[in-house]
């Protein structure tokens, strides 16, 4: 379902087609179309003012990694339902992160010119957008392309983020609020319906006093997602939604996981990807899909190294044809 007058392919974001950009607007405005013609149309114009399709294939890996560690990652686990498990630790948000954070804050916005040779300099909106484009362009279609889940032919649309806040006090809290009120704004704005829940684990007693301090800075409806466990609650709250194999051992599973590591994919991600030997692994920086003349699905490790661009085959896959909802992948080369 596409909305009147609104040219989704200017959006430009792969996406599954029953959890296409229309309908994502379309359920976070409650089906109210003028308010969401009139959301698409905000994160439209900032995409194209950001350059950010052009700097998902240009921007420096090492810059990619970096923001890794600002961000939620994938940690390379589903869960039951198949949606992936992202991962972030608030003990990492100490003053040299969000130094680092500010910093990027200050950069002048970097414009695409085919006569400009030097490697992007993306401020910071420009760095978030293009790390979370990445679930979008490439985790979440891969996790809806897998068929040994439940009830496969419909597709994946969300994510599962975990939040270690063990040790998060009301000093750190403060200097989070600007952190916290952008990402949830760009979460919104650009990328709604994306946040299937956050579980804050791990939380003090006193986590509610930071809560409501921190609240007026988070958009209301990602606030609605976020649910506080203590630690006596995390671990058969988890087990609920996610196997003990998938569960970071922080939080008493079976998953050797920390803040800012690459993917530990799963057996049968591994297998579908034919990345099976040990020795071969996801390339780090950003990958998307393509899709090739045959029909199958390539992923295509982009981005930047020194200023030269590559454009890496990851791995080609064929798409059978009850796999529906694999089949209305959405891809861009």
């Amino acid at each position: 379902m596409l909305l009147p007058n609104c040219p989704m392919q200017l959006l430009r974001v792969p996406l599954n087609c029953p959890a296409d950009p229309s309908r994502r607007f379309l359920t976070a405005r409650k089906f109210d179309l003028g308010k969401a013609i009139e959301h698409y149309e905000t994160a439209r114009r900032f995409r194209e003012e950001n350059n950010i399709i052009r700097l998902y294939d240009m921007i420096e890996i090492a810059d990619f990694e970096k923001t890794r560690k600002l961000y939620f990652h994938w940690t390379g686990r589903r869960d039951k339902k198949g949606r992936p498990v992202c991962f972030y630790d608030l003990e990492y948000m100490d003053k040299d992160a969000l130094a680092h954070w500010e910093k990027t804050r200050t950069f002048a916005q970097w414009k695409y010119s085919q006569a400009d040779t030097n490697p992007p300099n993306p401020d910071m909106r420009q760095l978030a957008s293009v790390y979370i484009d990445s679930m979008i362009r490439f985790v979440i279609p891969l996790c809806s392309m897998m068929a040994d889940r439940p009830e496969p032919s419909n597709p994946i649309t969300s994510s599962l983020y975990l939040v270690d806040a063990t040790d998060f006090g009301l000093k750190r809290a403060w200097g989070v609020r600007n952190f916290a009120q952008e990402i949830s704004w760009l979460l919104n704005t650009c990328y709604p319906e994306t946040v299937e829940r956050i579980f804050v684990c791990n939380s003090p007693s006193y986590f509610q006093s930071i809560w409501k301090y921190l609240k007026g800075y988070v958009d209301p409806h990602t606030a609605e997602k976020i649910v506080f466990l203590l630690p006596d609650e995390v671990l058969p709250t988890l087990r609920e939604v996610i196997d003990d194999i998938n569960i970071p051992a922080k939080f008493g599973g079976g998953l050797a996981f920390t803040h800012g590591q690459s993917p530990d994919l799963e057996n049968d991600i591994k297998q579908h990807l034919g990345l099976e030997d040990p020795s071969k692994t996801l390339p780090p920086g950003p990958i998307k899909w393509i899709e090739e003349l045959d029909g199958r699905r390539t992923a295509l490790a982009v981005g930047s190294q020194g200023g030269a661009e590559r454009s890496d085959r990851v791995a080609t896959i064929d798409i059978p044809a009850s796999n529906i909802s694999a089949q209305a992948l959405s891809v861009e080369a």
